[in-house]
């Protein structure tokens, strides 16, 4: 199983499941009648157990996830988070374990420690960039 499975809204309700295989929860079946990646959400946010836990375990794994890619990349300006859930997770993205997480990489928590980590919240950035590229724009960054 891959980390881009498990860290997307489509991996969201199987992420629960495994969530509550391994807590002893009732597991919810993995057919067309599992709950969607949106009622998790919003149960989760709300309070539930099971959809809650399950948006924390998602915000550690992406918070790991994304160490990796940093480190992977050399990344120093920037990890920009993007997608339709994370935006979505407001202040409960803040408060999880991403970033400790990020950052949890032994000798090298240094450097990441200082690379800042931003959610995009603009729904319509991938566009912008795209239109930009497009036509050729000025304000894009030449090699």
């Amino acid at each position: 199983m891959s980390a881009e499975r498990l860290l997307s809204g489509i991996g969201l309700p199987l992420l629960q499941a495994c969530v509550c295989e391994v807590n002893g929860w009732p597991v919810p079946p993995l057919q067309s009648e599992q709950a969607s990646t949106p009622e998790i959400l919003a149960a989760g946010l709300a309070g539930e157990a099971a959809a809650q836990r399950t948006l924390q375990v998602f915000c550690a794994m992406l918070g790991g996830f994304a160490g990796n890619v940093a480190l992977t990349l050399g990344a120093r300006g920037g990890v920009y988070i993007g997608g339709g859930l994370v935006p979505r997770l407001g202040d409960f993205f803040f408060a999880s374990d991403f970033r400790q997480r990020f950052e949890h990489k032994g000798r090298f928590a240094p450097y990441l420690q200082d690379i800042p980590t931003v959610v995009i919240t603009d729904t319509l950035a991938a566009l912008c960039g795209v239109s930009a590229a497009v036509a050729g724009s000025e304000a894009l960054p030449r090699a």
